[in-house]
């Protein structure tokens, strides 16, 4: 009976949340740590070991040509060695790196942390490059694309497919100074925030949230909803964009964290029904 009745719990609660543990990574690029290149990551889109370096505890990944978004319909994107490891997405999840930027010089030269199911439905926040920012040409770029609200889908979606904000923080075209910048990328259901620090983690500046945040099963489009397969949520670092290979912009991680919690309200009621669960057979043996 006892058996039963905790698992009706367990059930209850898996149901509410999705699981009843965090999920997390933690990568600190010391080498060794498996996966791809072994920088812990699992995967990777279009992978070109020529762009990207492992050593002195960091991942170095420089910018090639192209972007993740464009080719509608088709995966993957355009944009290469775009790192990432499969997350159990839970009610929210939080996304940080610390990275050294430098060398940016080409308008869409860009990197950061990313979020999401597949290259056409996603959040990213990032360091870039675009002579065209007030208060730039170095500016923090937070994106969020979701095919699903393409107005060309089938059906036809909201429009806002692709929304982004953009802060100017300064700098020269060429960069001639390097950026120390701690980017912080925070999911809460389906809307997505983004926060970054250029002072060490002193303190966080806004950078923007965007709602339409898709998830497995929860497009949140009224579009063709063609989320590649297999469907997992995805988590991880990229650097890439700009026309000319010749010189890149350099990205140097020394860190990468996230983690994924269950809602509160499912927590609380695993907590209050556990409860429930244990004085009910506690007063059942004194009897």
């Amino acid at each position: 009976m006892r058996n039963a009745l905790l698992a009706g719990v367990v059930t209850l609660a898996m149901s509410a949340s999705g699981a009843l543990a965090v999920s997390s990574v933690s990568y600190d690029f010391n080498g060794g740590a498996g996966g791809i290149g072994n920088t812990g990551f699992t995967n990777v889109y279009t992978e070109q070991p020529s762009g990207y370096s492992l050593s002195g505890g960091k991942l170095t990944i420089q910018t090639l040509p192209g972007d993740t978004f464009g080719n509608y319909e088709v995966d993957p994107d355009s944009a290469k060695n775009m790192f990432y490891t499969v997350l159990d997405p839970l009610g929210s999840t939080t996304i940080e790196t610390h990275v050294n930027v430098s060398a940016l010089n080409v308008n869409f030269h860009g990197g950061g942390i990313w979020m999401g199911t597949d290259q056409d439905h996603y959040a990213r926040l990032g360091v870039f490059h675009n002579t065209f920012l007030t208060g730039g040409p170095i500016g923090i770029e937070l994106l969020r694309e979701n095919q699903d609200r393409w107005s060309m889908a089938t059906p036809a979606g909201q429009g806002d497919d692709i929304v982004s904000n953009a802060t100017g923080i300064g700098g020269t075209s060429p960069q001639t100074t390097p950026i120390d910048a701690i980017l912080r990328l925070v999911r809460n259901g389906n809307t997505v925030t983004g926060t970054y620090s250029l002072n060490n983690g002193v303190t966080f500046l806004p950078a923007g949230s965007f709602s339409g945040f898709a998830l497995p099963g929860d497009p949140q489009g009224l579009g063709s909803n063609t989320i590649e397969t297999p469907v997992n949520f995805k988590v991880g670092v990229y650097a890439f964009g700009g026309p000319d290979p010749s010189t890149p912009g350099v990205f140097a991680f020394d860190s990468f964290t996230a983690s994924s919690v269950p809602e509160p309200a499912s927590i609380g009621l695993l907590l209050l029904v556990g409860v429930g669960v244990g004085g009910r057979f506690r007063r059942a043996r004194r009897r």
